[in-house]
């Protein structure tokens, strides 16, 4: 198991062999993710606060602390 697996695994995510649909009933014609090195760039996914998208720039529109949720939610 790599670093990358270790260091999730403590952080508590786990990355699905296939991401749930964004929408019920769309499956997406692409990767859910490509790992790359010491990176995973993931496609198709929001985060999001309440059920609705979290979005802006952070450090701007929203806060870092926001944006770190917003990035564990993508990541779940």
């Amino acid at each position: 198991m790599s670093t990358i697996d270790e260091r999730l695994r403590g952080l508590g995510i786990a990355l699905l062999d296939v991401m749930p649909p964004v929408v019920d009933g769309y499956l997406p014609a692409f990767a859910p993710f490509i790992r790359c090195g010491d990176q995973i760039h993931l496609s198709g996914r929001l985060g999001k606060k309440d059920g609705k998208p979290l979005c802006g720039k952070v450090g701007e529109e929203i806060s870092v602390e926001q944006g770190k949720l917003a990035a564990r939610g993508v990541a779940h």
